[in-house]
């Protein structure tokens, strides 16, 4: 039995992220590539007075010129030797193979040349002898409370004052509303009809135009606010805006309530018992977030000096294409807030538009030079992501967002683009461990101002 042809292939030159590379088949691989190619066609196709697959090739010939037959076989053996190429060579593609292929003839030998276009080789330090620092993020018995109170006002009863006052941002505003949507033809329809609910005016996610409208304005009287639709909303029978017709009921307060082991059991659900048990969790938690952010400060941090340490010319294709993305994601954004265009939003916001482009193009770069570091680590040190951490991540992922888990492990393994990103996003969060596990950590107090963060945070 006759061993398989082996095809010979050779790297012509390499220049930065170009690399050119030759293929070559003998004429008996192409007289083998041809036969296979008519084998196909037997099997495909539909000559009367043949069954599929015992076409003879006299007879293929009768209906398929040779010229078409050749070129089949051109498209499939392209593709074979260009992959050949890529994993012989260990080649990190950023773009598709540039190649012009000549015809195949018949009893002849073939060769092709491709160029690719690759990442930058990155020459990497010591990564033990680098020294990065981790924040410590103290518990204190002010944060603690602060968390407390927190959870103690959400839970705390509105109840009216009966104040004839007028209101402020402060307050919290009883109301019933009716609700009109304003169609293009100049016709109304009524969404909503005496709906009652309450208003904290200072909450920071409340529409300035209602807070405007009620603020200065005493209980029993009434108020009108139009408001623009976009999104699905807008779409919805041509509308233009919706009026809400307001009437302010009154004033409300939050109600003091003295914590005690029976408010405590009430907030938890009985799951705690006592205020001393409630202040340990609450405790515990905080402490906990103070982990995880310093943790995630590291690698932060371990990035960053691992960056600070490499030069290497990023590829132009790479920058531009990251450029792109970070602008559709924030156009994409706008357009579904308010349908704001992009110009608009620079002049709105007093941004030279030369300005931003600098800007974008430096987070541009940084990003695609952190990703080319990473993979250049993972590679190094053979940091994979290997199946059963999948599986682990998918489960992970399907807790957290609230699915079935089987059920989502369908629906990424039937998308090879899903995997391929939670894979990538996996081996990057391995590299990271990886990082801080082998450099030098140093432990260091966060400043003053990053603990009066944490607090306002909690």
């Amino acid at each position: 039995m006759k061993g398989e042809n082996k095809l010979k292939t050779e790297i012509l030159s390499q220049e930065k992220e170009i690399v050119e590379a030759k293929a070559q088949f003998t004429a008996e691989e192409i007289a083998k590539a041809i036969d296979e190619t008519y084998k196909k066609i037997s099997r495909e196709a539909n000559i009367k007075g043949f069954r599929k697959g015992k076409v003879p090739r006299r007879a293929i010939e009768l209906y398929f010129p040779k010229e078409t037959v050749l070129a089949e076989t051109l498209e499939k053996i392209i593709p074979d030797a260009v992959d050949k190429m890529v994993e012989e060579f260990e080649l990190k593609l950023i773009g598709e193979p540039e190649l012009k292929p000549e015809k195949i003839e018949e009893g002849k030998g073939y060769e092709f040349t491709v160029k690719f276009e690759v990442t930058p080789d990155i020459e990497l330090p010591d990564i033990s002898e680098i020294e990065i620092e981790k924040p410590i993020y103290e518990t204190t018995p002010e944060m603690v409370q602060a968390r407390m109170d927190s959870i103690i006002d959400a839970y705390s009863e509105l109840v009216p004052t009966y104040e004839e006052r007028p209101l402020t941002k402060e307050d919290y505003a009883s109301v019933k509303f009716d609700t009109i949507v304003c169609h293009e033809d100049g016709s109304e329809e009524k969404a909503e009809e005496g709906r009652k609910t309450e208003i904290f005016l200072g909450a920071p996610n409340s529409r300035p135009e209602v807070v405007d409208a009620i603020v200065g304005r005493k209980p029993g009287e009434k108020v009108s606010v139009e408001l623009p639709l976009s999104g699905e909303d807008a779409k919805t029978d041509h509308a233009l805006k919706s009026r809400h017709e307001i009437e302010i009921l009154g004033i409300m307060k939050k109600k003091d309530d003295e914590l005690t082991d029976e408010k405590v059991k009430e907030i938890t659900g009985k799951r705690i018992g006592s205020i001393d048990e409630f202040r340990a969790e609450i405790e515990k938690h905080l402490k906990e977030a103070g982990e995880a952010r310093s943790a995630e400060a590291m690698k932060d941090n371990a990035l960053f000096a691992l960056c600070d340490k490499i030069e290497v010319e990023l590829p132009q294709k790479l920058v531009e294409r990251q450029k792109a993305a970070m602008k559709k994601q924030q156009e994409e954004r706008l357009k579904g807030d308010d349908k704001t265009l992009f110009d608009d939003y620079l002049e709105k916001n007093g941004m030279d538009r030369e300005v931003y482009d600098t800007e974008l193009d430096a987070a541009a770069r940084n990003i695609v030079k952190q990703a080319l570091v990473l993979e250049a680590v993972a590679d190094e040190n053979d940091i994979q992501c290997t199946p059963d951490d999948l599986s682990k991540e998918i489960a992970s992922i399907a807790r957290r967002i609230g699915v079935e888990e089987k059920k989502f492990q369908e629906y990424v393994y039937g998308d090879a683009n899903r995997l391929y990103n939670i894979a990538d996003k996996l081996r990057h969060r391995k590299t990271l461990d990886y990082l801080v596990s082998a450099m030098k950590v140093k432990e260091s107090a966060p400043e003053k101002e990053e603990k009066a963060e944490e607090k306002e945070g909690e």
